[in-house]
């Protein structure tokens, strides 16, 4: 089949994009040669369950997205179902807006088939559902000028304003528009996790999470994290470091493997100079509280098992409480770290003064007793005063 694009002009979108600002006044529509174009199917199917089943089926037109909007703007659990060789961009953008606006989820069901603009409807899901043997397809935006096929420079520059805005890298939005008029760059849940896209692959009755199967991405921001816990946190911290270790070089030779090492070293090349910005901004010791937290999170480890003294010798409300909240234990070592390093390190009479204003707030954190919520605060509060100690 033979594909290709016209472009169109106007004044703004209508229906849904007209309530979504960043879109421009361009689009371009796919079409199939020496066909006329009819409106795709977009009805909710009658199936039992919670979650309501939208179809969309065949050529996306004109209209709709204005259809699709009508169906959908009184449910807020859905996941649409995409079989269609594409269409108008304009139309699949406003689709896709709604989509991710609402939260809802989407699918290519196994051997279907979604192509080009179909595909910028998938990519919008929060929850993107494909199977191995799922055929989803993408290349660039063009028109037709004197029978021949060009290039639309401004539509592709709206799907790359969308994609953007979805929160895809450069690398997924080149993968979608790089393709000539008449060929697709399939896409396979390996490749989407390599181009930073989290995808739900389902096989028959089972699903791989995308927390089971993360992104190369994914990996990238452990390994940036788990350098700086290495390089940066260890004074403050106190970590376990063959945990921290082992974990650096989990994540290296998985994203390695995922990506090949020319593309893992540009995905974290660049999260490492986002880090170091925010270590220059908010100072190595608020940023080993956050990376660690971070980590942790994720349900990695971070070689941090417990605040900065024995549990099992813990007597006070407080200090009972915060051996229960994995949450405080990176501070608590981080405030014990400072005051040795304030006793060893500060002149006596300057030493005197801040070891006073210590022992206040220690006895304000006493006195929030077994409140996490208060001793997270107390502690947020007073490192935030501290951030400007450095402790290599």
């Amino acid at each position: 089949m033979q594909l290709w694009y016209q472009e169109e002009t106007g004044n703004g979108f209508t229906g849904i994009m007209g309530r979504i600002p960043f879109f421009g006044a361009m689009a371009c529509a796919l079409a199939i040669v020496a066909g006329s174009a009819t409106a795709a199917e977009v009805e909710l199917l009658d199936l039992p369950g919670e979650i309501d089943i939208v179809s969309i089926k065949g050529e996306i037109t004109e209209g709709d997205s204005d259809r699709f909007y009508d169906l959908v703007k009184e449910r807020d659990r859905i996941t649409v179902i995409l079989q269609s060789p594409g269409g108008l961009v304009k139309e699949a953008l406003q689709i896709g807006a709604e989509i991710r606006i609402k939260n809802f989820a989407t699918m290519v069901a196994s051997d279907g088939e979604c192509f080009s603009a179909c595909g910028l409807i998938w990519v919008s899901g929060a929850r993107r559902y494909m199977s191995p043997d799922s055929k989803i397809g993408f290349h660039a935006a063009y028109r037709e000028e004197n029978g021949e096929y060009k290039e639309s420079g401004v539509a592709n520059a709206e799907i790359g304003s969308f994609l953007t805005h979805l929160g895809l890298r450069i690398e997924a939005i080149r993968y979608f528009t790089v393709a000539g008029p008449d060929e697709f760059l399939l896409l396979t849940p390996e490749r989407a996790r390599t181009l930073g896209i989290d995808v739900y692959e389902q096989i028959g009755t089972e699903v791989t999470t995308p927390e089971q199967a993360p992104t190369v991405d994914v990996y990238a921001d452990r390994f940036v994290s788990y350098g700086i816990l290495r390089s940066r946190c260890a004074g403050y911290l106190q970590m376990d470091a063959d945990v921290v270790e082992r974990a650096h070089m989990d994540a290296i030779k998985t994203g390695q493997a995922i990506a090949g090492n020319d593309a893992w070293v540009n995905i974290w090349t660049a999260m490492l100079e986002e880090a170091k910005a925010k270590i220059n901004t908010k100072g190595p010791l608020l940023m080993c509280i956050k990376t660690e937290a971070h980590l942790r999170s994720q349900g990695q480890p971070t070689g941090v098992h417990g605040p900065s003294y024995a549990c099992s010798k813990a007597t006070t409300p407080s200090e009972l409480a915060m051996c229960d909240d994995e949450s405080i234990w990176a501070k608590d070592r981080a405030m014990n770290s400072i005051y040795f390093w304030i006793r060893d390190n500060v002149e006596p009479e300057l030493r005197k003064r801040i070891l006073g204003v210590q022992r206040i707030w220690l006895a304000d954190r006493n006195d929030c007793g077994a409140n996490k919520e208060c001793l997270n605060s107390v502690y947020d509060q007073r490192l935030q005063e501290l951030k400007t100690i450095v402790i290599q």
